[in-house]
């Protein structure tokens, strides 16, 4: 596994900007097709995550008490951003283009509502709980650090949305820019790095 982890990272940036791709392309067109994307893409990119993260706790001998709760977490991510997204593209969006009257409250994108909250819940919780896993887990020092700091993005945007919405861009940064950095340290790092 160590000499495969930059193959690992590799796919995960290339998902990560994949998804950024995605984003980019809805709010630049607003078109329909492009928001279908960018939720199928958060889909990949937690099944991605969870193969990238799980890989990089093995190719660093992750203890495994650690690799259970990292397991977990990431499932409950990969599990909860599945529902909310195909949710979203299957039953509200199809229900809302045949002119049914959809609450706010069911529809993602907007705050407060059921799927934004089970969508923030894979993200800042469960992904909060992989990263803080990883960082007690394993020994690479710098690992550890940018996993702790993913970790606190994490939970800081997830607490802080209940707050005040905007503060969940925090959690954005820990596990949109902060994994796509520890996954550029693998790939251009030395041997030692993994």
């Amino acid at each position: 596994m160590r000499s495969d982890i930059k193959k690992y990272a590799a796919a995960g940036i290339v998902c990560e900007l994949l998804y950024f791709a995605s984003v980019t392309l809805f709010l630049v067109t607003q078109l329909d097709f492009a928001l279908t994307l960018w939720e199928l893409m958060t889909v990949v990119g937690a099944v991605t995550m969870l193969i990238v993260m799980i890989a990089i706790g093995e190719a660093n001998e992750i203890r495994p008490v650690y690799r259970r709760f990292l397991t977990i977490s990431l499932s409950g991510t990969t599990i909860l951003t599945s529902v909310a997204h195909f949710t979203s593209i299957g039953v509200v969006r199809p229900l809302a283009a045949q002119g049914e009257a959809i609450p706010e409250y069911f529809r993602i994108g907007t705050f407060p509502s059921l799927e934004m909250t089970v969508d923030y819940t894979a993200w800042g919780f469960f992904m909060g709980f992989a990263f803080v896993s990883l960082f007690f887990g394993i020994k690479n020092r710098i690992l550890k650090i940018m996993s702790l700091l993913c970790g606190v993005l994490c939970f800081v945007g997830f607490i802080g949305s209940f707050f005040f919405d905007y503060l969940w861009y925090i959690a954005i940064m820990g596990y949109g820019l902060g994994f796509l950095i520890m996954c550029i340290y693998l790939c251009v790092g030395k041997r030692q790095n993994c």
